[in-house]
């Protein structure tokens, strides 16, 4: 990456190629890495009309958008989620401060809560009681176990890193060259946006009925290819945005759609952020967004709820929308997550001992996808050189699902959320057998194969849980912090990633 900005970089300053890049003039295009040494006549040109406004896109132009756009559309998102909310003067959830913006704050970050920290974790979505509380209130995370706040604790935080693993595939370590001496693991949490969180709410006033219709949807999946019969309800053309009330199914909100029973009103469409995070060291401080967080420890076979500082390493965003009904799939994550000695321990084939496994990259970032990155920190640049989102780049971007191994970002994974074969490699029919090329994605009716991001959480989908794992775990409502190791759910995951990734198994992966 340093090299190809320092190629970059001499090619604008000495003149050989010059290309002015503004963000209210997106007719002008930026060029793609690998074609930097080329004769100026011959590089490639892409354009990227990134806005860094307020406004979440909804849904791109069409079913068709090509990898230019969708990448547009992920930086979009990305900056109108990292945008300051009004929370603390609205008590409003979700909602973006409009007198705020990327040019009139010079500061890193803000240090109000960002429109995506105010989003609804997946324990709010799906609390141990079964009591969901209406979008806008203080978070409330409720477990098996009620934890008493400890002095000093503050348990209302948006950020509560619950989750210890790669959703029970790895667990993952930076700095394993001092694993002996200090673990800093990896810590995760995953959120809902007000559009998701209001259509479980007013839909499904419990878990049971919320895995009735996601039963049912599995049931139809398997006898129609369809979320719900075909032709059995009129005024209905097997879409998966707004499905018949009465096939009582799960089907979230697309981007695009109109709200029902409204004339005007569109949805934003239902939309997740998954984030993984570690612990900073003073030094590294200047260079990551950093939060005040809760955490879990056991002492004396208790879980103990602590409150720490630690810096957001990787972010997913999915995005479910009108023309990509199946979730549009961004991932970012900061530009030194390969310079961290990161080391992940497999949880299906545990070591002994417990020594971290160093890993390359799986797959490379594409050259458009990087010269995005490059076109966007510039950018940013000229509206606040100090931000600190000139430390994060898009890796890669997924629309609707195909068969075609070789098709952009096929097997997306981020180096720091899909870590490990299973995941970086997957193409498979469950989670349990992630490299068999089995079916795992529904789309117009027909069955793919999908890989990557998207296959993983199409396996969901082919379970009623419309692409959505917070929708879908095995141990939902959730009954402790994931973070504790607690014996049960390894168990639980274990059965589920029985599948051993040897030598002998990487070219079947690959294919």
């Amino acid at each position: 990456m340093k090299k190809v900005l320092l190629i970059l970089f001499s090619v604008i300053v000495t003149g050989v190629i010059f290309i002015a890049f503004s963000r209210n003039d997106p007719s002008q295009a930026a060029p793609t890495h690998e074609n930097l040494a080329s004769p100026p006549e011959k590089i490639t040109q892409f354009n990227f009309p990134v806005t860094f406004g307020s406004a979440i896109p909804k849904n791109p132009s069409s079913p068709n958008a090509d990898s230019v756009e969708l990448i547009t559309f992920a930086w979009n998102e990305f900056f109108a989620l990292n945008w300051k909310s009004n929370y603390r003067s609205t008590a409003l959830r979700g909602h973006a401060d409009e007198s705020w913006s990327y040019k009139n704050d010079q500061t890193p970050y803000p240090e109000d809560p960002l429109v995506w920290e105010t989003y609804a974790h997946r324990v709010e979505v799906r609390p141990y009681d079964d009591n969901r509380l209406p979008f806008d209130k203080v978070p409330k995370y409720v477990y098996e176990v009620p934890f008493e706040a400890q002095p000093g604790v503050d348990l209302t935080l948006f950020n509560n890193l619950d989750e210890g693993n790669e959703i029970g595939s790895c667990n993952l370590y930076a700095d394993i060259s001092q694993f002996n001496q200090k673990k800093i693991q990896v810590l995760y949490q995953a959120k809902v946006n007000r559009d998701e969180y209001k259509y479980v709410y007013d839909t499904f006033k419990d878990s049971f009925k919320l895995k009735t219709a996601q039963h049912n949807t599995a049931t139809n999946i398997q006898m129609f290819k369809a979320y719900y019969q075909p032709g059995r309800y009129p005024g209905y053309d097997n879409s998966t945005c707004n499905c018949p009330p009465q096939a009582n199914v799960f089907c979230l909100p697309c981007g695009g759609a109109k709200v029902p029973g409204t004339t005007r009103t569109i949805y934003t469409g239902a939309l997740e952020v998954k984030t993984a995070w570690r612990e900073i060291s003073l030094a590294e401080v200047p260079r990551y967004f950093i939060r005040k967080v809760i955490v879990y420890v056991k002492s004396n076979n208790k879980i103990i709820p602590q409150n720490k500082y630690y810096g957001l390493i990787g972010i997913h965003i999915i995005h479910k929308t009108v023309n990509f009904p199946n979730f549009i799939f961004a991932t970012f994550e900061h530009k030194d997550v390969e310079k961290s000695d990161m080391g992940y321990i497999r949880l299906d084939t545990v070591p002994i001992p417990l020594v971290p496994q160093r890993y390359n990259r799986a797959h490379p970032i594409p050259a458009v996808v990087d010269s995005s990155t490059a076109y966007v920190h510039r950018e940013l640049r000229k509206l606040n050189p100090n931000s600190i989102w000139q430390n994060y780049r898009l890796v890669g971007v997924q629309g609707n699902p195909t068969n075609d191994p070789t098709s952009f970002s096929f097997y997306l994974a981020n180096y720091v959320i899909e870590s490990d074969p299973p995941l970086a490699y997957f193409r498979g029919s469950s989670l349990k057998k992630p490299f068999d090329n089995g079916p795992n994605s529904l789309h117009n009716g027909k069955l793919y194969s999908m890989g990557g991001c998207q296959g993983c959480h199409g396996v969901t989908q082919l379970r009623g849980s419309d692409c959505s794992f917070v929708m879908g775990l095995v141990d939902q409502p959730h009954a402790l912090p994931d973070a504790t190791g607690d014996p049960k759910k390894f168990q639980l995951y274990k059965n589920a990633f029985d599948d051993i990734f040897t030598k002998e198994n990487k070219t079947a992966a690959k294919h």
